[in-house]
């Protein structure tokens, strides 16, 4: 990753959700690098930690909460610790989410339909809904905002990808929700979504052999970039949706991916 002097996100607090790893963890840590100190949540204890640790040697603050997304009481629990522990929260990025195991809708079975929608998407919609409700009762401290929240989406939330059609309906409704959440907590809120590509991240084992190998069976265009993605690849546009700079946009979901979706 490129060296960068901005500290754009000095003195904010964020949350991130899946932080233990790939692409929640080089968020975190890009955050970190520009100022700001994290929450880092994540069902693997041990790579939470992990994150937190480099965090610390940045000379940031962090704070390890281990908590199911999809559990209401326990993200309940989670927003609860952050705000008795700091008194605020001004970023939150729901990054938290799972592939799931690759059926045809036809063969899949109800249990692993649930487990992918209710970590991806309602996931999604607790932690977005229990911040909401504390950063709207909080002082404008950043510019006329009362905070950010970033959902981590995909491009098969754009173009339905065969195979992984759970996975899909999940970043369809990720986008839906970004949407209906940008314009309910419009103006105190903004809510963006960033929708990556294929990045060699857990999902994949960290392997290209099998991202690539992916690709071909969800029949994906060619990359126009001719590289898979990086977690760090997508930690600079978040960066930007968390900072001043993006103060203007709300709604949107905007792609990651090399060239292979235009929308």
């Amino acid at each position: 990753m490129k060296e960068f002097s901005e500290q754009r996100l000095g003195g904010r607090i964020a949350l991130v959700t899946g932080a233990g790893s790939g692409i929640g963890r080089a968020i975190s840590l890009r955050y970190a690098k520009e100022g700001a100190d994290i929450i880092v949540n994540d069902i693997n204890l041990e790579g939470a930690n992990e994150t937190a640790k480099v965090i610390e040697e940045l000379s940031r603050k962090a704070m390890v909460i281990r908590a199911d997304v999809s559990v209401s009481a326990e993200v309940e629990t989670m927003l609860e610790k952050a705000y008795s522990e700091w008194g605020r929260i001004d970023i939150v990025v729901n990054n938290a989410g799972i592939s799931g195991l690759p059926y045809v809708l036809i063969e899949q079975t109800e249990e692993e339909w649930d487990r992918v929608i209710n970590t991806n998407l309602k996931g999604v919609w607790l932690c977005s809904k229990f911040a909401a409700i504390r950063m709207l009762k909080q002082e404008r401290k950043f510019a006329s905002l009362r905070g950010k929240i970033i959902n981590i989406a995909s491009i098969a939330g754009k173009t339905a990808i065969p195979h992984i059609g759970a996975y899909s309906a999940s970043k369809f409704g990720v986008i839906a929700l970004t949407q209906v959440f940008a314009k309910e907590l419009a103006p105190d809120i903004t809510v963006n979504a960033i929708c990556p590509g294929f990045h060699v991240t857990g999902i994949y084992f960290n392997s290209e052999e099998v991202v690539r190998g992916s690709m071909k069976t969800f029949k994906s265009p060619e990359i126009l970039l001719e590289r898979l993605g990086r977690a760090e690849d997508v930690a600079p546009l978040a960066a930007f949706l968390a900072s001043e700079d993006s103060d203007y946009m709300t709604g949107q979901a905007i792609n990651i991916d090399g060239g292979v979706e235009f929308h």
